[in-house]
């Protein structure tokens, strides 16, 4: 498959990713965290950052790591920390408003790792290979 298509496909997986991520997480401050609903919600959001996270894998390996390439890793980054850390910040303002304070915390906790491994990903990305 062309070059182009696959960074066409990582660019709409990106975009689906971005959305799951947006539309779950209100779905799991709602349930308790000891419900199987909200394992499976939970499960959908993993797969939400693996393509968020796919799309900038697989562009950064089919051009093996040009500048123009970087470039564009990098705002996809940053808008992957943009994303999750407002999501982030709502499900832990939200632990004080809602009785399922439990439910809140992970969900948040899982955000705030999707920042801080956007924010590695962004000094890998900079950093010259040994």
């Amino acid at each position: 498959m062309s070059y182009v298509l696959w960074t066409l496909a990582a660019l709409i997986a990106y975009i689906g990713g971005l959305i799951i991520l947006v539309k779950v997480t209100p779905l799991l401050l709602t349930r308790s965290y000891d419900e199987g609903m909200f394992m499976a919600i939970a499960a959908g959001d993993v797969f939400g950052g693996l393509f968020v996270f796919g799309a900038v894998t697989l562009t950064f390996a089919l051009f093996s790591g040009s500048f123009a390439i970087r470039v564009l890793d990098f705002l996809l980054l940053v808008g992957i920390i943009v994303v999750s850390a407002r999501l982030s910040y709502t499900s832990f303002r939200s632990s004080m408003l809602k009785k399922n304070r439990a439910s809140s915390m992970i969900a948040g906790s899982y955000r705030l790792v999707l920042v801080l491994a956007a924010l590695y990903y962004l000094v890998l990305l900079f950093t010259p290979a040994q």
